[in-house]
């Protein structure tokens, strides 16, 4: 009975460790052979002080009171679908603006004009490659959502190459991992307007990297145990569309099934990403006035077990005179980290399976002198033997 109780306790301790505390994190330092992603840069449209949609309501002898339509649909953010939805008239709004989007649009030539990596000159269009965002298409630079598996790194013997561009237009500016995918959920390195690029401005970010990586023991956890989710694994969400997981792609797809629920559709730029029936106008008033309880869809988006975070650890701006030097140049955008990382964290598995056998069998063997040969031995002691 002493051994009993003795074996109970050790083996409730054990299991109670096993079913909580499943996983501890601790601190690397030996940085000297790491290769550190360079962070991606997403830069989007963002003219809406130009004259692109009335030359296009211009050209297409098109009514002029639809330019704040245009202006809505074109210019999205996350502060508004379309204001003016809610009072259209025959001449303030139209139902196939689908084309006029696309062409009110500046490419990537229109936007950025060169391009240098690491003091290396480049065609921006080049090393700045469309994609399709909840903002419409931007153009993005190292990238690992476009089949480019050898994306950029850092270390010891590269050094801190940095990206610098230049911009002819308003711009939009996103720096983010290479895995992720632009949302308006995501977190933006800047507050407030700083990441606007305005033309003509300089712009410098200054970033540093914190990365979490993992243990092998850790992917034979449970995820419900673990608490995140690995690229290769899918979450518990239906018609999940994406083949790799992260966490903004998660917070993506949730905003997808939050419009589709509420609205029965998705803003165009959701549909281009997702192939969802696009909203009409009557579908875009229904999002502008829902746009706050569409906020609360509840949505179960774990982290990302390899996760790659950048913060910054300066941004600044300034405008510059409009001289016609500064004027053929353009904005001029500097991107940079302000150092090799020196530390990383490690996710680890306190007690993984294999573990809590080890514990079982040395209970059973403390306290009953048993094995798994003996437990056998039972068997054919009290069958075989008997007969």
């Amino acid at each position: 009975m002493l051994c009993c109780f003795g074996a109970g306790s050790v083996l409730q301790s054990s299991l109670q460790l096993f079913s909580t505390g499943v996983a501890s994190y601790s601190v690397e330092t030996n940085y000297l052979d790491w290769d550190t992603p360079f962070p991606a840069v997403t830069i989007c449209d963002a003219a809406t002080e130009s004259d692109q949609v009335e030359q296009y309501l211009k050209q297409h002898k098109k009514s002029a009171s639809l330019s704040q339509f245009y202006k809505d649909l074109v210019y999205w953010n996350n502060n508004k679908y379309c204001k003016v939805c809610g009072g259209c008239k025959n001449d303030t709004c139209e139902e196939n603006f689908g084309h006029g989007i696309k062409e009110i649009r500046y490419t990537c030539a229109e936007l950025l004009t060169d391009c240098w990596w690491g003091g290396k000159y480049f065609r921006c269009c080049d090393i700045f490659h469309p994609v399709l965002t909840e903002f419409g298409e931007c153009h993005v630079f190292n990238s690992a959502l476009l089949g480019n598996k050898s994306i950029l790194t850092v270390n010891k013997v590269i050094g801190l190459p940095d990206l610098l561009f230049s911009a002819s237009k308003t711009i939009d500016l996103t720096v983010h991992a290479p895995d992720d995918t632009l949302s308006a959920d995501y977190g933006s390195i800047c507050s407030g307007d700083t990441c606007k690029l305005n033309f003509i401005r300089e712009f410098e970010a200054i970033m540093k990297v914190e990365q979490t990586v993992n243990d092998p023991s850790v992917a034979s956890l449970p995820i419900s145990m673990r608490g995140c989710l690995f690229k290769e694994e899918r979450p518990s969400l239906q018609g999940w569309p994406f083949q790799q997981y992260t966490y903004s792609a998660c917070l993506l797809f949730c905003r997808r099934l939050a419009q589709v629920a509420t609205c029965n559709c998705t803003h165009h730029y959701l549909a281009d990403i997702f192939g969802t029936p696009a909203c009409n106008v009557t579908g875009l008033k229904c999002l502008e006035e829902n746009r706050i309880n569409m906020k609360q869809y509840p949505c179960d988006c774990p982290t990302a077990c390899d996760e790659t975070q950048y913060k910054a650890v300066d941004v600044f701006q300034k405008r510059l005179p409009k001289s016609p030097e500064f004027i053929k140049r353009g904005s001029r955008g500097r991107i940079r980290l302000a150092n090799l990382p020196t530390l990383r964290v490690r996710r680890m598995a306190i007690k993984d399976t294999l573990g809590l056998v080890v514990d079982i069998g040395g209970v059973g063997g403390v306290f009953f002198g048993a094995s798994l040969l003996s437990v056998i031995e039972l068997v054919y002691l009290f069958c075989n033997r008997r007969n």
